[in-house]
């Protein structure tokens, strides 16, 4: 096997199927859906997109529920497959909260544990997804999730920002898919933008400062990634 086709087979898995509860939202008024426990979503289409509300309650930090996670990021997902990124739960304690939108008008709502906000495939850990609901329609949907496993991430020590940890790693993700080398603009603008979000921690800077360079070095890394990613296709 050859080192490309080798470092493929490590950052590449085969997904597993998970199911879910595609739910047909009606134009007008706000449908709540339980997602497990005091979890819930409640969701409103207005005009032509969907807001969704997520409440969560009695959260398990992420890396207790997959090793060296750094956060929940929300889904929605189609009745062909399509994942949406909704975004990451802001997390207080135990409590979970996001708000967002959707251009889906029927979709099911699932959480997973991620390394970092950008991903744009989901992990195989679905740790919560919405229920069947009793007041609209809904059908089954089985799906694969689990495309890509993160290997050498860096470890979580629990003194670090948790953007800081996610923007370290999207880096380690960019490395292990060879951005270096297939992505070099972009994986050159990713490094420049960690290296100046470490400069910052480094000197105490403040923690919104230190977020901005964070979110910055993430966004560049997930393009260097998604880029290195094209390259093997």
């Amino acid at each position: 096997m050859s080192l490309p086709a080798l470092l493929l087979s490590l950052v590449l898995l085969a997904p597993v199927p998970a199911e879910f509860s595609v739910v047909q939202f009606p134009p007008r008024g706000k449908i709540s859906l339980s997602l497990g426990g005091k979890n819930k979503a409640e969701v409103e289409r207005v005009g032509t997109v969907t807001r969704v509300f997520i409440q969560m309650d009695a959260l398990s930090p992420p890396d207790s529920v997959v090793p060296r996670m750094n956060t929940y990021v929300v889904w929605a997902v189609s009745p062909e497959g399509s994942f949406d990124n909704l975004g990451e739960l802001e997390i207080s304690g135990t409590k979970g909260a996001l708000t967002a939108t959707t251009r889906f008008d029927r979709f099911g709502i699932f959480l997973t544990p991620e390394p970092h906000y950008m991903v744009d495939q989901p992990h195989a850990r679905v740790v919560f997804k919405n229920e069947i609901p009793r007041s609209v329609p809904a059908v089954p949907l089985t799906v694969q999730v689990g495309a890509y496993e993160y290997n050498n991430l860096p470890e979580n020590t629990g003194a670090a920002q948790a953007l800081v940890m996610e923007a370290r790693a999207a880096m380690a993700i960019a490395n292990s898919v060879m951005a270096d080398r297939r992505a070099d603009s972009e994986f050159r603008q990713a490094k420049a933008a960690l290296d100046t979000m470490e400069e910052l921690v480094t000197r105490g800077s403040p923690p919104e400062v230190v977020s901005a360079a964070a979110n910055a070095a993430i966004r560049r890394a997930q393009r260097a990634t998604t880029a290195a990613r094209q390259t093997f296709r």
